[in-house]
């Protein structure tokens, strides 16, 4: 089957009409009958039968149906992307980073871009950071803002900032310890652990390893912000990183950060093979000259 057959077969499947495959696919009525016969003929057995004046799908098709969806979802995603790769020029900016970044410092960073360029359009998402690389090699977004990334074949980096890894804690645990914590200062408290958090969990994974320390965790969260709101709440301590340490931080929560640091790398990403955009582009030499103003 041709995917011209295929699409029709699937629009009359759906409807079971002609009629309103054809107005669904915004072809005429005859091309539609024309292409079904051609099909039937082709493959040597019926795909519908007229019943009460509706076309019937028959076992036959009820097979072919299902072997064509991944085919027909494929060629949805396919016209995605040719969509996404419409008016590179058009002056949207989209954006998708990693949560830690969104909850204050590249929302402030946009609304102090859009001050000076009010005509500017964003289209911003969050995605955990695996999800976020699908994201920008389907095209849908164009420019990507992620913590320690590892480097990717295909994707092009720039170094955006340098910040690090931190204990959270409330109840004023740590109040008497000295500016920087070790990370055996830990071990026994309720600890909060990250699932799943990417880069980000192999800086504080390779450190444990090296010093021969582990956590005992009865709290998973999915998120550094779930883990904050349950540090808030009373629920033990966690290691976030310090843009979620300080961005619209509760009252009752405190941090300090580690000796030696646990540093990591704020970085821009987009695809190589495609150049940004000239909006894009703006936006992100703003970023790289403003993001240091906007977090302690």
């Amino acid at each position: 089957m041709r995917l011209r057959q295929i699409e029709i077969f699937n629009a009359v499947y759906q409807t079971g009409s002609i009629s309103e495959a054809a107005r669904g696919l915004n072809v005429a009525q005859p091309t539609v009958s024309k292409i079904l016969k051609h099909t039937e003929d082709g493959l040597g057995f019926l795909l519908f039968r007229r019943v009460r004046g509706r076309l019937v799908a028959t076992s036959e098709a009820n097979i072919l149906f299902k072997e064509t969806i991944p085919i027909y979802n494929q060629i949805a995603k396919l016209k995605s992307t040719a969509e996404n790769l419409k008016n590179p020029e058009d002056g949207k900016i989209r954006i998708v980073s990693v949560a830690a970044l969104s909850i204050e410092i590249l929302p402030k960073l946009i609304q102090r871009y859009r001050e000076k360029h009010p005509a500017s359009q964003f289209i911003y998402q969050t995605e955990h950071f695996n999800n976020m690389m699908s994201t920008l090699r389907e095209y849908d977004k164009e420019l990507g803002f992620a913590l320690n990334p590892p480097a990717e074949e295909g994707l092009r980096e720039l170094t955006i900032a340098e910040s690090e890894l931190v204990c959270i804690y409330g109840k004023g645990e740590f109040d008497d310890y000295p500016d920087r914590l070790s990370l055996s200062d830990l071990v026994g408290y309720d600890y909060v652990s990250i699932e799943a958090s990417g880069p980000m969990s192999d800086i504080l994974d390779h450190r444990l390893n090296e010093e021969g320390i582990s956590y005992s965790s009865k709290l998973i969260a999915q998120t550094y912000f779930v883990a904050r709101s349950m540090v808030a709440l009373g629920s033990g301590i966690a290691v976030v990183d310090k843009f979620t340490a300080t961005s619209q931080k509760p009252e009752n929560i405190s941090y300090k950060g580690f000796n030696p640091p646990l540093k990591f790398s704020v970085k821009a990403l987009h695809l190589a093979d495609r150049p940004l955009s000239r909006a894009s582009e703006k936006f992100l030499d703003f970023v790289k000259n403003n993001f240091s103003d906007n977090y302690p």
